[in-house]
């Protein structure tokens, strides 16, 4: 059994709840409360909230830290920063692509065309699994890294758009667009629709 610190087990117990929504935005993070929340001593709770904070999923405001809270600007700041970063992930997958990066493309949009459950969360998981893939294939580990921290802050902006099946359905097939222009080295269409992707996912909300 390997032994995993209590800070470990404290930061992913309060991330789950603030991706999930248990901790909504605004929520104070105040050490006391959290670590009866969580049942441990406020030490782990200190070190797991600054972490939290690190990753976007929190924030300072004034002397108190709490679950960072989405207004429209910084929502549209963040999806800014997400086409820019996103797009050109999209353009280095286009160029490095191989053919096992295409086969687990094909097989995600496949996952996603089969989902069975409709829940607004399920499609989020399986919508952040692929933006992932694309990511990954860019062959860049600064970029892998920055676009998860900031695709997870998008995660916990409730709610999302992809619960309604119109938006869901149109996410699909620019999904399986951006495969197509990724398989034929289509570098630049791969970015631009990329950016068109998640210009109009903020512009949805």
């Amino acid at each position: 059994m390997t032994f995993r610190p209590q800070v470990d087990v404290v930061y992913e117990q309060l991330r789950s709840k603030i991706l999930d929504g248990s901790l909504e935005q605004g929520y104070d993070l105040h050490e006391r409360t959290v670590a009866e929340l969580v049942g441990t001593s406020r030490t782990p709770v200190r070190e797991a909230v600054a972490r939290l904070v690190v990753d976007g999923l929190a924030e300072r405001h004034g002397r108190r830290t709490r679950v960072t809270v989405w207004d429209e600007e910084k929502t549209g700041q963040l999806y800014e920063i997400r086409a820019a970063l996103e797009s050109e992930a999209c353009r280095l997958a286009a160029m490095r692509r191989s053919e096992s990066v295409m086969m687990r493309l094909q097989t995600s949009v496949a996952e996603q065309r089969q989902l069975s459950d409709p829940s607004a969360t399920a499609r989020r998981n399986i919508n952040y699994e692929f933006h992932e893939q694309i990511w990954q294939a860019s062959g860049n580990p600064f970029l892998l890294e920055t676009n998860r921290k900031y695709g997870v802050q998008s995660m916990c902006i409730a709610p999302t758009t992809l619960r309604h099946d119109e938006r869901w359905a149109t996410a699909l097939d620019e999904h399986e667009q951006l495969v197509e222009h990724i398989s034929r080295h289509e570098a630049a269409e791969a970015a631009a629709l990329m950016h068109h992707h998640l210009e109009s996912a903020f512009r949805r909300r």
